[in-house]
C-alpha cells in the first residue's frame, strides 16, 4: 500500500444496478460539499456520502448522492471540512488514558532536586507504611542528580523513609524505589532478603540487567521490566478497578479522538471481566478487540519448572468463551513481550544499560554533561576488550574497583558486555506463539531491539510452518530498530507492524539515552549521521511499505502521555520531524499521508479482522467515520504537513450515530 495514487471516486451505491432509481429515498443522511478520504483500494476521494441506519449506501459525487435524497433526508453541508473513515488505534492501554486521583507526575520533567518536594504532599492520606505509588513517571526526561541527591534511591529517600515509594514510568517498563521499598524485595520461594550488591550476586542474579546500581554496586532504585515485581507493590498497573463509569471515560476520550476501533494491547482476565461487565450493562461505543495478558509466573508448577503453555493457551481460550456474543467486544489476541525497551540511563554512574534484545553487544559510553546548557554527550568509550577491562572484570573488593576507576577513569563495571535480555525463557517464547497460532489466537508481539524483532519473526514463520491452515493473524508492537535484512519479512510473512509514530520525532535528549548505546555517539549532530545505526534503524516505516508490508498505527497511550493523539502520530509518519529544530529523523522512511491514514484505518481494521464491516468508506460498511475542521490532504499537497497535529475533530459517528460533537463538547 506503499505510495499509491490517490483517485477520484465515481460513485459507488449500494444496490445500485444502473437504474438510480431502485434506491431514492433511501438516506437517513446526505453529507455533501467535503473532502472524503475513503481508505479504499485505490485510496479514493469522493465529495458526497450518504448513510441510512447504521450503514455506509453511498459515496460519490455531491450529484451522484442526489439520487440517495428523499423527503425525510437530512442533509448535512461540509462546506470544505473533511471526513475520514474512524481511526484504528491498534495499541493502547484503555485503562489508563483517563486521569485518576493518584499521584501522577503526568509525564513531566523534574530534576531530582525538584521531584522530592512535588512528591512530599502525596503522603498527605497514606496510613503509617502503606505504599505510595507514583503514576507517569518520565524515565528518559528530567532525573537530573545532584550532589546531594546523586541516585533516584537517594531522592526517594529524601521523600520519605516510613513509606515505600515506586514511580511507574509512564513507558510501563521502568520504576524507581527508595530504600524502604528495596528491603521488601524477596526471592522466587518468597524469602525476603532484600535488594542489595550481596542478594545482586546471589538470589537475583538473574536480575542484574535491569536493576540500577552505583559506583559500589549498591542498587540506586532503578528497578525495570520483572525486578519491579520483586519489591512486591500491590499494583504495578497503575489504574484502579475496572467499573461503568471508568469505561464511559474511556469511551469519551476515543471519541473525541475520532478513534472508534482498538486493540487493547495487554489485559488480564480480572480486567477483561471488568470490562465485558460494562459492555453488557451499555454497549460500547467502539469496537474493542483485546489481547490476552498472564502473570506467567504463576503457570510454573514450582519456581524452578518451566512454565506450562498448555495451561496459558487453556485460560486464554475460557476467558474467549466466558465473554462471547457482547456487541463490540472481542478476545482474540494474545500479547507476548519479546523484551523490553531500549533507553539507557546516561545520569547513573555507571550509567545503566538498555535491555532490549539486540544483536550486537551495547557500548559502554562514558558520558559528560554540558554545565551551561545541562546537555548530555560523551566523552569517550570504554574498550570493553582491553587489557584493562580483562582485569576490571576480575576485581571484587571495593577497595581495588576505586583504585581501578581513579587509574583508567571508568568503574569495572563498565566493562560488561549485554545484548540485552527476552522478557523470559527463549524456549517459552517461541512455543508460546506457535502454540497460540496453532490454536486460532492471532498473537501481538511486543519487539524492541533488533534481536526481539528477528526472535519475533523466526517464531512467526515457524509459527506459519507448523499450523499452515491457521486463521489467525500476527502482529509486531513498536519494532523500534530493524536490521535491513529483516525489513523484507514483514511483507513475505503477513506479519502487521504496529507503529507508535510519534515517538519517531527526533528529540536530542531522548535519542542520547539510546544512540549512543548503540553507535560511536558524541554529540547531538552525531544523531543524524546517515551512519549512525539508529538513525538508519529506527522505524523503518517507508522501507516495509516499499517491502509489501501493511502498516498499522498504534498510540501505545498512555506511554508518553495518556493522550492517544492520533493526528500528532500521523503528522510525524509524514514528516518524521521535530518542529522545533527542524531535524527530520531518516527522511526515507517517510509515508505519504494517505499511506498513514491507512495504517490508521483499514489496515488497521484488517489487522482486528474487522475489514469486511469497518476501516473504509464503501457502500455496505458501518457508518463509522470522523469530522475534521481541515483536509489534511490539502495539508499535505501544500506542504503544511506539519500543522497535521493541529486539525480538530468536529464530531465522531459510530454505526450512523454521532457519538462526540466538538461544539457539544466545548472545544
Amino acid at each position: 500500500m506503499f505510495n499509491r495514487t490517490i483517485n477520484t471516486i465515481v460513485v459507488s451505491i449500494i444496490g445500485l444496478t444502473g437504474c438510480q432509481e431502485a434506491v431514492k429515498n433511501n438516506a437517513d443522511k446526505v453529507f455533501t460539499g467535503g473532502t472524503i478520504y475513503t481508505a479504499d483500494d485505490n485510496q479514493s476521494v469522493a465529495t458526497a456520502m450518504a448513510i441510512s441506519g447504521d450503514q455506509i449506501i453511498g459515496i460519490g459525487s455531491d450529484s451522484a448522492m442526489q439520487a440517495m435524497v428523499g423527503e425525510q433526508t437530512e442533509i448535512i453541508e461540509l462546506q470544505g471540512k473533511m471526513i475520514i473513515p474512524g481511526l484504528h488505534d491498534v495499541h493502547i492501554h484503555l485503562p489508563g488514558i483517563v486521569e485518576t486521583d493518584s499521584c501522577d507526575l503526568a509525564s513531566e520533567p523534574f530534576s531530582l532536586q525538584d521531584l522530592v518536594p512535588r512528591l512530599k504532599p502525596c503522603l498527605e492520606k497514606l496510613e503509617a507504611g502503606e505504599w505510595l505509588s507514583v503514576d507517569q513517571w518520565s524515565y528518559t526526561a528530567g532525573n537530573e542528580p545532584t550532589e546531594a541527591l546523586p541516585t533516584m534511591r537517594a531522592a526517594l529517600d529524601a521523600v520519605s523513609t516510613e513509606h515505600p515509594i515506586m514511580l511507574l514510568g509512564n513507558d510501563g517498563h521502568h520504576g524507581a524505589v527508595n530504600s524502604y521499598a528495596l528491603a521488601l524485595a524477596t526471592d522466587k520461594y518468597g524469602n525476603q532478603v532484600g535488594l542489595s550488591v550481596e542478594s545482586l550476586a546471589a538470589e537475583f542474579a538473574d536480575f542484574t540487567a535491569l536493576v540500577g546500581v552505583d559506583a559500589d554496586g549498591e542498587p540506586n532504585g532503578a528497578v525495570n521490566e520483572d525486578a519491579r515485581k520483586l519489591v512486591n507493590m500491590p499494583n504495578l498497573w497503575g489504574y484502579p478497578e475496572i467499573d461503568n463509569e471508568l469505561v464511559s471515560r474511556i469511551s469519551d476520550k476515543l471519541a473525541s479522538n475520532g478513534i472508534t476501533s482498538v486493540l487493547d494491547a495487554a489485559l488480564t482476565s480480572k480486567d477483561i471481566t471488568g470490562f465485558a461487565n460494562a459492555a453488557k450493562d451499555s454497549p460500547l461505543n467502539y469496537r474493542m478487540s483485546i489481547a490476552f495478558y498472564a502473570d506467567f509466573e504463576h503457570y510454573r508448577p514450582n519456581p524452578d519448572a518451566a512454565i506450562d503453555v498448555d495451561a496459558v493457551v487453556a485460560d486464554m481460550l475460557a476467558v474467549q468463551a466466558t465473554h462471547q456474543g457482547i456487541a463490540n467486544f472481542k478476545v482474540d489476541t494474545a500479547k507476548i513481550f519479546i523484551d523490553g525497551v531500549i533507553e539507557g540511563d546516561p545520569y547513573s554512574m555507571p550509567p545503566t544499560l538498555p535491555n532490549a534484545a539486540v544483536l550486537n553487544d551495547y557500548l559502554q559510553p562514558i558520558f559528560k554533561t554540558d554545565l551551561d546548557t545541562g546537555a548530555i554527550g560523551v566523552q569517550s568509550y570504554v574498550n570493553t576488550d582491553s587489557a584493562a577491562c580483562t582485569q576490571g572484570r576480575t576485581l571484587k573488593s571495593a577497595a581495588d574497583k576505586k583504585a581501578f576507576f581513579k587509574e583508567h577513569g571508568f568503574l569495572p563495571a563498565q566493562c560488561a558486555k549485554s545484548k540485552g535480555v527476552l522478557e523470559k525463557e527463549a524456549e517459552f517464547l517461541y512455543d508460546y506463539t506457535l502454540a497460540l497460532y496453532d490454536a486460532g489466537i492471532n498473537v501481538h508481539s511486543h519487539a524492541i531491539g533488533d534481536r526481539a524483532v528477528r526472535f519475533a519473526l523466526d517464531a512467526f514463520e515457524a509459527a506459519r510452518n507448523a499450523s499452515p491452515d491457521s486463521q489467525a493473524n500476527l502482529s509486531m508492537a513498536h519494532a523500534q530498530i530493524i536490521a535491513p535484512e529483516d525489513i523484507p519479512r514483514f511483507g513475505k510473512l503477513d506479519v502487521y507492524p504496529s507503529f507508535t509514530f510519534a515517538w519517531i520525532e527526533p528529540d536530542a535528549g531522548y535519542l542520547m539515552t539510546v544512540s549512543p548505546f548503540l553507535s560511536h555517539i558524541k554529540s547531538a549532530e552525531d544523531l543524524f549521521d546517515p551512519d549512525d545505526y539508529g538513525f538508519s534503524a529506527s522505524y523503518p516505516a517507508g522501507s516495509i511499505a516499499a517491502a509489501g508490508g501493511v502498516l498499522t498505527a498504534g498510540s501505545d497511550a498512555p506511554v508518553d502521555t495518556r493522550e492517544p493523539r492520533p493526528f500528532f502520530n500521523l503528522e510525524k509518519a509524514v514528516t518524521r520531524q521535530q518542529d522545533e529544530t527542524g531535524k527530520i529523523y531518516n527522511a526515507e522512511e517517510k509515508v505519504s499521508l494517505a499511506d498513514a491514514l491507512d495504517a490508521y484505518t483499514i489496515n488497521g481494521a484488517e489487522m482486528l479482522k474487522n475489514e469486511q464491516i469497518t476501516g473504509s468508506l464503501e457502500a455496505g460498511k458501518k457508518a463509522d467515520f470522523v469530522i475534521l475542521d481541515t483536509d489534511l490532504l490539502a495539508l499535505e499537497a501544500a506542504g503544511n504537513a506539519s500543522q497535521i497535529s493541529d486539525v480538530r475533530v468536529l464530531s465522531t459517528w459510530f454505526d450512523g450515530r454521532k457519538i462526540y460533537s466538538a461544539d457539544e463538547a466545548g472545544n
